[in-house]
């Protein structure tokens, strides 16, 4: 419903979007975007209200926004509230010697006023998210009234593994710098590095369960993450994650890192893109959702990876380790699936997650070694069809058609069937025959 519709055509228009949750726009009804946004930061605490800018305010912006909210800030007055989030870029500062909208908001109807002084950005999650870059404002403030404003954080709510984080600080580490930054610590070797080595790092977003480890340079020692750890509580290292700026892959270094703390460690696959604190234009919002994605040489997205977070154990003696898929994402509709990282084509068949593509096998079976160790690549999404020194069921053919039919044309562009077991002459017609109608490269 609308709250408030001024008469100037111009102006802003306030709807409610749920309890306490109110939506500043332009026309008649808000954005698909803004009501997303709503959607992500429902429902609000007792006490507390939400205010979603999403209309562009020029230069009087902070009075204008103002006068076009004072209806719905008397009733959430009115209402007890206390404290009073404004997810607006540019909240929290003032600008040509006039207060910010979020000071006018606090000393004009008595409320405690959450803002961003930089960019104001909603993550998947529904954390809040304002970039705090090197040589540039931003993070969130907390304004009341009559007392000096204080920064919180660069993101709202603060997760548990922050405090842990920052007293870590700044630091050297064996030629290495150690920062902290929003989404956990970034480690790149000391001296010249590029620009995005220093800013981008502070512009991915945090998650709230867990701090990431991002590893800003290719060259970065296992022995370097481990003295890193190691300083760190146990439950923040049990949660943490290897996260590569480039996308390189992790697997051997989690495995170097899980030797060395004798622990297991998780490992991103693919390099984080999006959440580079951009909004959409004419908006004072925007979204921080980010994607784990391969990437080119020169950071260009290719394909989003079906496992999304790999867990590299501790060798075991007389054993041969892989990595565990922990985190993934199914390549059609998860209503056929096993478990989270399994889809059910059919009852003699099934498709597995692995850390470089999928594995296509008998339902009763688990997919061989040398799919689980095979290295993700940016150029090529494997697919393994089958099992060592075991024939080919006629029901993974038709498993395979329909797997590969499902396939995003950007992943079956890329794809590299590795065929195990034995391959008469019929199953190498139909490897052909398949790859000459997906166009598919095979291994057998």
């Amino acid at each position: 419903m609308t709250e408030h519709a001024p008469d100037i055509a111009s102006s802003p228009t306030v709807s409610r979007a749920g309890d306490h949750i109110y939506l500043v726009h332009t026309g008649e009804r808000p954005s698909q975007g803004l009501t997303e946004f709503a959607g992500r930061l429902s429902p609000v605490r007792p006490g507390e209200a939400v205010v979603v800018v999403g209309a562009p305010l020029h230069g009087d912006g902070s009075e204008a926004l103002c006068a076009c909210l004072a209806p719905s800030l008397d009733s959430i007055r009115d209402a007890h509230v206390r404290l009073l989030t404004l997810v607006m870029s540019a909240g929290a500062h003032g600008a040509g010697g006039q207060p910010s909208a979020a000071r006018t908001i606090c000393e004009g109807w008595g409320l405690d006023v959450l803002a961003a002084a930089g960019t104001a950005l909603v993550t998947a999650d529904g954390t809040l998210f304002s970039p705090d870059l090197p040589g540039a404002s931003g993070g969130w403030w907390h304004f009341s009234p009559g007392a000096d404003t204080r920064r919180v954080s660069s993101h709202l709510p603060v997760p548990e593994w922050e405090p842990a984080v920052r007293r870590l600080g700044r630091q050297t580490v064996a030629g290495h710098m150690v920062e902290p930054v929003p989404a956990g610590l970034a480690v790149r070797p000391a001296g010249p590095a590029p620009v995005t080595a220093h800013t981008r790092p502070h512009t991915i977003p945090p998650e709230r369960d867990r701090p990431q480890l991002i590893l800003a340079s290719p060259q970065v020692p296992a022995a370097v993450l481990a003295v890193v750890m190691a300083a760190l509580p146990e439950p923040v290292r049990a949660a943490l994650r290897l996260l590569s700026l480039d996308g390189q892959p992790l697997t051997r270094l989690g495995e170097e890192l899980a030797d060395l703390l004798d622990r297991d460690v998780h490992v991103a696959v693919g390099a984080p893109v999006g959440g580079d604190g951009g909004t959409p234009h004419g908006a004072s919002a925007g979204d921080a959702t980010v994607e784990l994605s391969m990437v080119d040489s020169r950071g260009r997205p290719l394909w989003r990876p079906f496992a999304r977070t790999v867990v590299c154990s501790p060798a075991a003696t007389g054993s041969v380790r892989s990595p565990r898929v922990t985190e993934s994402r199914l390549p059609v509709a998860p209503h056929g699936s096993i478990a989270p990282d399994v889809l059910s084509l059919d009852k003699d068949c099934k498709v597995v997650v692995t850390p470089a593509g999928l594995w296509l096998g008998p339902r009763d079976a688990e997919p061989p070694v040398l799919a689980m160790v095979r290295p993700p690549a940016p150029e090529s999404v494997a697919v393994d069809l089958g099992l060592p020194r075991r024939p080919l069921a006629d029901c993974l053919w038709d498993g395979l058609e329909a797997l590969l039919e499902r396939l995003e044309p950007d992943v079956l562009a890329r794809v590299v069937v590795h065929a195990y077991g034995d391959l008469d002459a019929r199953d190498r017609e139909r490897l052909v025959e398949s790859s000459a109608r997906h166009r598919f490269s095979m291994v057998s």
